[in-house]
C-alpha cells in the first residue's frame, strides 16, 4: 500500500485480515488465532502497530476493532467468513479482491515482503493449539499477561513443559527455545 493511497484505519484492518486469509488456501482456525498472528505482525512493523491498537485482555494482546471488523466489516462485506466452528475464511469475493491487491501491489518490495511474512506467520502459528499459541504468546510479550485470565494456569510448570514438549515435537522452536520455555520462570 502506497503512502499517497488514503485509507481509513479501519479499512486498513480489513485489508490486513483480507491478505492474511488470502495467503494460504485455508481458514485461519480461530479468532484468537486471527488476533495473535496480527498482533505479531504488528510487532514487526510499527507503522502498522499503532492502527490496530492491542491491549492487555483476557487473552493476551486484543484489538477491540479487529474483533468488530472480522464480525461486521465496513469497507470489504462479505469477503471473509466467520464460521460458528470459530474459523475465519475467506470468500469468493474476498479471493477476488485478494487477487487485485496482490496485482495492484505485485511491485512493490516491501508489500511481498509484508507477505511473505504472512504467510510465515500463518504456517507457524496455525497449526498451534490455544494454550500453545498463548504460552508463546505471554513468554514472548510478558507484558500481555497482566490480565489475563489464563496466563497462570499456562505458566505453570506442568503445563508449560509439556506445551514447550509440544511447540519441540511439532518443529515450532528450536530445541534452545525449548529450553528456554522450560526454564522460564513466572516472576519475569
Amino acid at each position: 500500500m502506497s503512502s499517497n493511497e488514503a485509507l481509513d484505519e479501519l479499512e486498513i484492518i480489513e485489508r490486513y485480515v483480507l491478505l492474511l486469509l488470502g495467503i494460504l488456501d485455508r481458514p485461519i482456525p480461530s479468532s484468537l488465532h486471527l488476533q495473535k498472528e496480527l498482533f505479531v505482525l504488528t510487532q514487526a512493523n510499527p507503522k502498522i502497530e499503532r492502527i490496530f491498537n492491542f491491549e492487555k485482555h483476557y487473552y493476551g494482546p486484543y484489538s477491540q476493532d479487529l474483533d468488530e471488523l472480522v464480525k461486521e466489516p465496513l469497507y470489504y462485506k462479505e469477503t471473509f467468513n466467520l464460521k460458528k466452528n470459530g474459523e475465519i475464511s475467506i470468500t469468493e469475493r474476498g479471493r477476488k479482491l485478494f487477487n487485485e491487491i496482490i496485482k495492484k501491489y505485485s511491485e512493490n518490495i516491501r508489500f511481498s515482503e509484508m507477505l511473505a511474512m504472512m504467510k510465515m506467520t500463518r504456517e507457524l502459528y496455525d497449526k498451534l493449539t490455544f494454550d500453545e499459541l498463548l504460552l508463546l504468546i505471554y513468554i514472548t510479550y510478558g507484558e500481555f499477561k497482566e490480565k489475563s485470565k489464563v496466563s497462570k494456569k499456562i505458566l505453570s510448570r506442568e503445563n508449560r513443559n509439556k506445551l514447550a514438549h509440544n511447540l519441540f515435537k511439532k518443529g515450532v522452536i528450536t530445541e534452545t527455545r525449548y529450553n528456554e520455555l522450560v526454564n522460564y520462570s513466572n516472576e519475569n
